[in-house]
């Protein structure tokens, strides 16, 4: 009876509380689908399906050991970094500030040679060159070459 009673007293109420619960739980529910669209994926990569070739064509350590050979090779420079990011390796060079930036172009050429013809046809090749002198007139130094696109490609890097 006293269930029957409250009922009929705030029948109005309960009506529009009942229409303002279905609201706000289809608001909610807008929300949390627009926030899935505009939110990126994160059980997939940042880079999407371009690094799906990464596990085939790696770069072995063997590999990077010839890159710091060719480099020190070279009096005055040091290899500081070899960072892989998909398919794009970033090369990070120390050198003398008495070391010209023409020395550092030429011995690019050098480490492109030690990579193979499959390297060069997945992976971008950055080289960054500073003096850590921070008034150093020469450098810091970057270049870049691009993966080979139909058999093509840059035959030495673009330095900027």
């Amino acid at each position: 009876m006293k269930v029957q009673s409250f009922l009929k007293k705030h029948k109005k109420k309960l009506i529009i509380l009942g229409v303002v619960l279905v609201i706000l739980f289809l608001l909610g529910f807008m929300l949390v689908k627009i926030y899935q669209r505009l939110s990126p994926n994160e059980k997939q990569g940042v880079y999407g399906d371009r690094c799906d070739l990464t596990e085939s064509i790696m770069i072995s350590e063997e590999r990077k050991k010839t890159i710091k050979e060719v480099v020190e090779a070279n009096e005055n420079m040091k290899l500081e970094d070899i960072d892989i990011k998909c398919n794009l390796i970033d090369i990070v060079i120390t050198v003398d500030d008495s070391v010209s930036p023409s020395k550092v172009k030429t011995m690019s050429d050098d480490i492109i040679k030690a990579f193979t013809e499959e390297e060069l046809k997945y992976y971008d090749l950055e080289i960054m060159a500073d003096s850590g002198v921070e008034e150093s007139e020469n450098y810091p130094i970057m270049g870049t070459k691009h993966k080979m696109m139909n058999g093509t490609s840059n035959a030495h890097f673009v330095w900027s």
